[in-house]
């Protein structure tokens, strides 16, 4: 217990910011130092979109300005939503405070992938970087944050702003996969012994829910960019009407990610304040299973609500009936968790500290958005105020009173924790005022202006409207939140100076990470706790001494701890995805670079230490299920709605084809059932390959994988003549919407199925290398659960796309 003992009273160890200079950082895959980076590019970007809005803003205080020129105010606006939700929001919640905070609410050393972590981090600033180049050549992307079509295709928008926006989202939401996948494997599978799913702190409940929210969601706007990308850069026509596609498919897809994106970026900051009001109002959680309850139903609802920002377009009363009534209904759980706040600030010792007063106007300013968003919940309302000023004022009262008040209160909570400082409580409350008046005085007014007739997304108005002086009130306010803003960085750098010493636990926390010094050692925790209770560190303080209440300490010695080594893996893939963009943009030969780049990382990736079949981390899993296994499951999860959306889109515009051939002229579907059949062979194979290396015969098992990637090439070579026998045929890629949507779907098809050969490759190179022992099966494994899925996946194919089409038309 003398570890134990140090640790509780603050003996000094190594913490996680010393040592390694530059060079460490650069290479690390500890969590608390990426959290760090996400942190600070994220300050910069907040900064950034904060000018955006204030050049707005200026722009917007009189009529008939001339202060911007219409082009200029596009980008703004453009650049300033997607700097904010791209850029800021949800970098700080699943890469400052979800990577910071997760693992030690926990009780765990380590996320489940460090290495994986650590590249979703490069990719994010490739993608950030990428996006704001588009300043630089040619001019930023100026259609909107939401993007809609068709004014983003190429012949409304012919220059380069767009295309750095698609690529740039692309790279973005990759990285954010990776975050979720990453995350979604760490919370199930590496929690502390005995901390179920009914003791989980209310932080890592939103962010379990929120990850699941990003596999699910980002995948249609992924298929929606990708039909967008061919429009602008192969000829394609998804989104023209006069070849009878729709331009609303986009709004679909959009919307489909937009709205769970919503709670994507308003749960984190709700589990923030579940965290912060228990600990001063020194009581715990009141109704903590409802409010767990509530936030897994407003991750299930979400997905059934993206038509309301779709009224105006014509949907039909149907339609529109439904998605009324579903998003009345997810006002109910968000209800829940606002009483449930209340009712656990009622009665309690307030502690008005400058974070517990930001979760309060967390309370207080979602009310508000909630409030105007259940009367957009009402058809006959939302047309009146679609495209104008109120639907502004809604959303920001939704994301910045509810994400960002809730990342303020996590910062001002878990500043002690990151950097053993604490920030000044009286620059704190000044912040925190500043913020009040400034985002009221900002936002409130455009629901009047909204009510009287000012539409969104305009750059100037004529005078006489009626809208002078609340323009010009919520321009002063804006300047004013900007100043609150500079009192927020004047207290970063004086705390960092000169800053008190915060301790373990300056707030009296009830959760595992204030049991830790401050800041944590690199490894978290000497020895693993085993929880016993759902407030554990509280009970361990104030708690009956009897072992059910309070947590222990595993008994594994100190010397067990192997942290990760660092990888110079990530960045270098990173910088092979931000060359590809790049030449996305420029010229081809520097895609391939790219690519090329990106390619031989993925390799060193592949037999960097660890070694096929190691853990990652080093740990245990709790849940019984490695972590990779059910990482991969994750993947596949999401790759099901990548896939599902781009079926949806083939079976959506199949039968519009307005010239060329159609199905029943072209598709053979005997050459294509031969294909079918060998890759079905093909997981037969794989089957026997996983046995032969379970049972130890690692020769019978590079046959057999061998004999996989060899079916496989089959396969991908009947599906190249297939797409040479169409093109002499006369469909082409831009022939007309099926030749579109059968080239879209079955090309990415075919590229999943060309990873799988690579990986196959990769395997049997590494089993002739002597690094595929019959140990490492899983890895043969994982790569034999990709490979069956693939498979499923071209059975859906082959019957909807072959059968019932081409063998209805023969």
């Amino acid at each position: 217990m003398a570890v134990a003992r140090r640790i509780l009273d603050g003996a000094a160890e190594p913490s996680y910011l010393t040592g390694g200079g530059l060079l460490g950082w650069l290479t690390t895959v500890d969590h608390k130092r990426i959290a760090v980076l996400y942190g600070l590019t994220a300050l910069v970007f907040f900064l950034v979109g904060g000018v955006e809005a204030l050049l707005l803003r200026v722009q917007l205080a009189r009529p008939d300005n001339t202060f911007l020129a219409a082009g200029t105010y596009n980008e703004l606006f453009t650049m300033h939503g997607t700097t904010m939700i791209f850029l800021v929001v949800m970098p700080l919640e699943l890469g400052l405070f979800t990577n910071f905070a997760v693992p030690l609410l926990i009780g765990a050393r380590d996320v489940a992938f460090p290495r994986l972590n650590a590249l979703s981090y490069w990719v994010f600033l490739a993608g950030a970087i990428f996006l704001h180049a588009s300043f630089f050549f040619g001019g930023a992307p100026d259609a909107g944050w939401f993007g809609y079509a068709n004014l983003t295709e190429r012949y409304f928008s012919p220059g380069t702003n767009l295309d750095f926006w698609v690529v740039g989202l692309l790279i973005l939401g990759t990285s954010t996969l990776m975050s979720g996948i990453n995350f979604g494997v760490t919370i199930v599978n590496m929690r502390a012994p005995g901390m179920t799913f009914m003791r989980m702190p209310m932080f890592v409940w939103t962010m379990l829910v929120t990850v699941a929210l990003v596999l699910l969601a980002f995948p249609a706007l992924t298929v929606g960019l990708i039909l967008l990308l061919m429009d602008r850069f192969y000829g394609t026509h998804f989104y023209v009407a006069t070849v009878g596609a729709s331009p609303v498919l986009w709004q679909h897809l959009f919307w489909l990610f937009g709205h769970p994106e919503v709670y994507i970026m308003a749960l984190p900051a709700f589990g923030i304040a579940s965290e912060v009001i228990p600990v001063f109002s020194r009581k715990p959680l009141y109704g903590y299973p409802m409010m767990a309850y509530s936030t897994a139903l407003i991750g299930f609802l979400s997905y059934g609500v993206w038509g309301h920002h779709m009224f105006a377009v014509g949907m039909g009363p149907a339609a529109d009936s439904a998605f009324a009534v579903t998003s009345m209904l997810i006002a109910i759980p968000t209800g829940i968790k606002i009483f449930t706040w209340i009712a656990t600030m009622w009665g309690g010792q307030l502690s008005m500290t400058t974070a517990f007063l930001f979760s309060v106007g967390l309370v207080f300013e979602f009310t508000i958005g909630g409030l105007s968003g259940i009367m957009h919940a009402a058809v006959p309302i939302d047309l009146q105020q679609t495209d104008s000023y109120f639907v502004v004022a809604h959303l920001h009262y939704v994301l910045f009173g509810g994400s960002v008040f809730g990342l303020f209160s996590g910062l001002y909570y878990w500043w002690p924790k990151i950097t053993g400082r604490l920030l000044d409580e009286r620059l704190g409350r000044l912040h925190f005022w500043l913020t009040m008046v400034g985002f009221n005085g900002t936002f409130f007014p455009m629901h009047f202006l909204g009510a009287e007739g000012m539409p969104r997304r305009i750059y100037r108005y004529a005078p006489g409207m009626g809208w002078e002086t609340w323009n010009l009130v919520a321009t002063v306010s804006a300047f004013i939140l900007g100043i609150s803003v500079a009192v927020l960085l004047v207290n970063i750098w004086r705390t960092l100076r000169r800053g008190l010493p915060a301790g373990n636990d300056p707030w009296d926390g009830r959760t595992l990470e204030w049991w830790i010094p401050s800041p944590p050692p690199e490894h978290n925790f000497v020895r693993l706790p085993v929880v016993r209770a759902r407030d554990p560190f509280w009970g361990l303080k104030y708690g009956p001494q009897a072992p059910a209440s309070r947590p222990t300490l595993e008994p594994a010695p100190p010397d067990t701890i192997h942290p990760p080594s660092g990888s110079f893996f990530p960045i270098v893939l990173a910088a092979g995805l931000l060359l590809a963009g790049i030449g996305a943009v420029t010229r081809l030969a520097v895609v391939a670079i790219g690519f090329g780049v990106a390619v031989l990382a993925v390799v060193g990736f592949a037999f960097e230490r660890p070694a096929f079949g190691e853990d990652e981390s080093g740990e245990i899993a709790a849940a019984g299920v490695d972590n990779r296994k059910l990482g991969i499951w994750a993947f596949i999860g999401s790759e099901s709605i990548f896939f599902a959306s781009l079926i949806s889109t083939y079976l959506i515009y199949k039968g519009r084809s307005v010239t060329g051939p159609g199905p029943q002229q072209i598709l053979e579907v005997p050459l294509t059932s031969f294909s079918t059949f060998v890759l079905l062979m093909s997981s037969l194979l794989m089957v026997l390959a996983l046995a032969a290396i379970q049972r130890g015969a690692e020769r019978s098992s590079r046959r057999w994988l061998l004999g996989t990637a060899g079916l496989g090439l089959v396969f991908l070579a009947g599906q190249a003549y297939e797409f040479t026998h169409f093109y002499h045929e006369g469909l082409a890629l831009q022939t007309n919407l099926f030749s579109q949507t059968f080239y879209t779907l079955v090309g990415f098809h075919g590229a999943h199925v060309t990873i799988g050969v690579l990986w196959l490759v990769a395997l049997a190179a590494a089993s002739f290398a002597g690094k595929l022992p019959a140990r490492s099966s899983l890895a043969v494994e994982l790569c034999g659960i990709y490979w069956h899925f693939v498979d499923i996946v071209w059975i859906v194919i082959f019957t909807l796309v072959y059968l019932l089409e081409g063998v209805s038309g023969a």
